[in-house]
């Protein structure tokens, strides 16, 4: 908890200083003019688009839980969403959203194998579709792209070749039990070497019959089609959601741009910062898209950046914290 807290504490002190940072630096007047003319129209549509993230990732679970016929409500689905956004949002890579999930989904009585399938399975498709993504925005928009923002566009090929060997090892992870054992063997006999890990064989007992029911999930995964196609589509949509959110940030404060090049540079930001260790990649997030989208905003770039931040950040700490503690809340009184 205590973890949890300065993680959360770091996140946010590297988001503010950031932005206070830019909005100072930046004609502060001009910003604050453009934030009071902001289009109450188009700031409700931002909303919808990250209202929009979370329900398509919640349908993609849903889609992989009735693949294993358990009858888990979609409204849970959605909150256990939005909370992962939370523990995301807190912890360094993003790394603490799944860990959390299971964690919550195991009190609602979904075992832990069931939980790992479902949103590993949700994982592998979103990386194959980001990186999908990816390749078109490196490959197709590069030239396009680096005239905007000069030579930084060089990064988006070392985030689209991260996000690639995440996705290749994902996929031998999931579909070679051997190397998967191997791996497994190693790191609870590392771990027990230095003293971390106590009962070394029971550990690999039960992570291996783990990883046995998770490899059949896997396979099942792929003799399944329909499932993979529907996955597939509601996961582009959830991040076409995420993409499209600084084109209409444009609109809001009335400055015009063409959507392609802005949706473009919008996800190869995203896949830079997902090189960033920094809780929720505070800090670099807000500099990177000072520095790549500068050209399009200009003097509004301050007030494009709070309303971007807010709901593709902010959004999620306050929605995701306000659910987690209404979950803990509800299991608490479901004991008493």
């Amino acid at each position: 908890m205590k973890k949890s807290t300065r993680n959360f504490m770091i996140a946010i002190s590297l988001s503010l200083l950031i932005i206070l940072i830019v909005l100072f630096a930046t004609d502060f007047s001009k910003s604050i003019s453009y934030l009071s003319a902001a289009n109450p129209g188009w700031i409700f549509l931002i909303f919808c688009l990250t209202f929009g993230t979370w329900l398509f990732e919640a349908i993609t679970l849903k889609l992989f839980a009735a693949m294993r016929n358990l009858a888990i409500p979609f409204l849970f689905l959605f909150k256990i969403t939005v909370i992962g956004t939370f523990f995301n949002g807190i912890t360094p890579f993003s790394s603490g959203g799944q860990p959390a999930q299971i964690v919550f989904m195991q009190r609602r009585g979904i075992s832990i194998g069931e939980s790992t399938a479902m949103l590993v399975s949700r994982f592998l498709i979103y990386q194959t579709v980001i990186t999908l993504l990816g390749a078109v925005a490196v490959f197709k928009a590069y030239p396009l792209v680096s005239q905007k923002i000069s030579n930084l566009a060089v990064l988006s090929i070392f985030g689209f070749a991260l996000n690639s060997v995440v996705l290749v090892g994902l996929v031998l992870f999931s579909l070679s039990p051997k190397l998967t054992d191997k791996l497994i063997h190693f790191v609870i006999s590392f771990l027990h070497k230095i003293r971390i890990v106590k009962e070394k064989e029971s550990l690999i007992e039960k992570a291996m019959r783990e990883l046995r029911f998770f490899h059949s999930s896997m396979k099942e995964l792929v003799r399944r089609p329909f499932v993979l196609t529907s996955a597939s589509l509601s996961t582009l949509a959830q991040l076409i959601c995420m993409i499209s959110i600084p084109y209409f940030v444009a609109l809001s404060i009335g400055t015009p741009v063409n959507y392609l090049e802005i949706t473009a540079v919008q996800l190869i930001l995203f896949l830079v910062v997902s090189l960033i260790p920094t809780p929720g990649a505070s800090g670099v997030s807000e500099g990177g898209y000072v520095l790549f989208f500068k050209s399009f905003f200009g003097e509004g770039i301050g007030a494009a950046l709070l309303i971007w931040r807010f709901f593709s950040y902010y959004a999620n700490i306050i929605f995701g914290g306000l659910l987690s503690a209404h979950e803990i809340g509800f299991k608490s009184r479901s004991r008493s």
